[in-house]
């Protein structure tokens, strides 16, 4: 989402179908930092993928919660 945050990181992505990624970036506004974790869209017009709706930035001061809910994941 560049412009909407002040810092972005990319930690990593992954194919959802072929034409939407997952991104998994830290990202940081107003002197907060979180983790976005967000569908982006290719857009054939400009050749690159987008931002979309779909997504949540968590608090990065409960990821560690997110990894114990996930660690149940099977």
């Amino acid at each position: 989402m560049a412009g909407f945050w002040d810092q972005e990181v990319l930690l990593g992505k992954f194919v959802k179908n072929s034409r939407e990624e997952i991104h998994i970036k830290r990202v940081s506004k107003n002197g907060r930092e979180y983790v976005d974790i967000r569908t982006f869209w290719y857009d054939s017009q400009n050749d690159e993928f987008r931002p979309s709706q779909k997504g949540l930035a968590i608090p990065l001061e409960f990821v560690g919660e997110l990894k114990n809910i996930l660690d149940n994941v099977e």
